[in-house]
């Protein structure tokens, strides 16, 4: 089992930061990459899409380079996930996958974050391919095994399922969403427990793992105020 460190970083408000990214972005005639790419990040928490949108679509103007295109059509897919409009996502992440961005992480969500949006429209079939691609880019990451997990249930492939939701959960134990399924999974099917091996021995490490996981990860917002009390000090 696994559990991802914690980033570290300014304390700063939304407001703070937006006001930040719009000068630099200001100062350099509108043409400043990273400024754009704050601020898509800063409207989309905000649930500011349509500000989002335009940031990435002046990103995709500013850029001929397919690598670039790729990463910026995956972010307009998340986009349209958050506005629950899946055939939206679809649409984009197809762009993405398109453009053919050799990047791990940029190639790894594009297969996942299609995957996952093929679930929610119910076309497990087609999701599924995807989504085993996804795992073989890199098999250090959980969404993939969770969302290949999820296709394979509601197939009715409960076994597969149950080990997908198991290695889910030891890749990264912090992310306890994995073992909620596989919870809810054997108990709608008590006779998993004999026909995977040692599940029983395993759903208990699973849970162990997602205690400690838990424990270990600190409280957020207190940090976020520390280090904002401290800045203001300086």
């Amino acid at each position: 089992f696994s559990v991802p460190r914690i980033p570290e970083g300014e304390a700063v408000t939304f407001d703070e930061a937006e006001q930040r990214c719009l000068k630099q972005l200001h100062e350099k005639d509108g043409k400043c990459v990273q400024s754009l790419m704050n601020l898509a990040k800063i409207y989309s928490r905000a649930a500011r899409h349509d500000e989002a949108i335009g940031c990435i679509e002046r990103l995709i103007a500013l850029s001929d380079d397919p690598e670039e295109h790729g990463a910026h059509y995956l972010a307009l897919g998340c986009f349209m996930e958050q506005m629950r409009d899946f055939p939206g996502a679809v649409k984009y992440y197809r762009q993405a996958l398109g453009m053919e961005p050799c990047q791990k992480d940029t190639w790894y969500f594009i297969h996942n974050n299609l995957g996952y949006s093929l679930n929610q429209l119910g076309q497990h079939d087609d999701a599924i391919p995807y989504l085993r691609h996804a795992i073989e880019i890199d098999p250090g990451r959980p969404n993939a095994y969770k969302n290949l997990g999820l296709a394979m249930e509601a197939k009715g492939q409960f076994t597969d399922a149950a080990e997908l939701f198991v290695a889910a959960t030891q890749v990264d134990a912090s992310d306890a969403r994995s073992l909620a399924h596989l919870e809810t999974l054997v108990s709608a099917n008590p006779e998993l427990e004999m026909e995977v091996p040692d599940l029983p021995a395993r759903l208990k490490a699973c849970r162990e793992a997602v205690k400690v996981a838990r424990a270990d990860q600190p409280d957020l917002a207190a940090l976020w105020a520390r280090d904002r009390k401290k800045q203001k000090r300086k």
